[in-house]
Formats: C-alpha cells, structure tokens, sequence
C-alpha cells in the first residue's frame, strides 16, 4: 500500500510529511462523520488519496 501511495505522492516517502498529511486526512475524515477507527481500517490507496485530496480542497475553501 505504502508503495502505491508513495508512487501518487512522492514526497510521502519522508516519514514526518506523510505523517502531517496523515493528521490532516484523520481531521477531515472525522469531520465529514467518519471515526478515527473506520479511518485507520482504509486500506485502498485511491480511498487514503481521495481523502487526502478532499482534505487539500476543504481546506483550500477555509
């Protein structure tokens, strides 16, 4: 999986950026209904990417 996301997004290769992208998909997951427990149970890299792009889009709206 980590190969995929990586291979999306490169710069997920340095542990503390996918680490920060990863906070900000938990807080916009749980902020659109999801708990945090169904959020770390994805697995499908085109689920973890559309997340993280919804996340980049509501946040770009703030």
């Amino acid at each position: 999986m980590m190969n995929a996301l990586i291979d999306a997004r490169p710069e997920w290769a340095d542990q503390d950026v996918f680490e920060a992208d990863r906070e900000k998909i938990l807080r916009y997951g749980t902020s659109i209904g999801l708990s945090v427990e169904e959020l770390l149970r994805v697995t499908e890299p085109d689920v973890i990417l559309g997340l993280w792009t919804a996340a980049e889009a509501a946040q770009a709206e703030d």
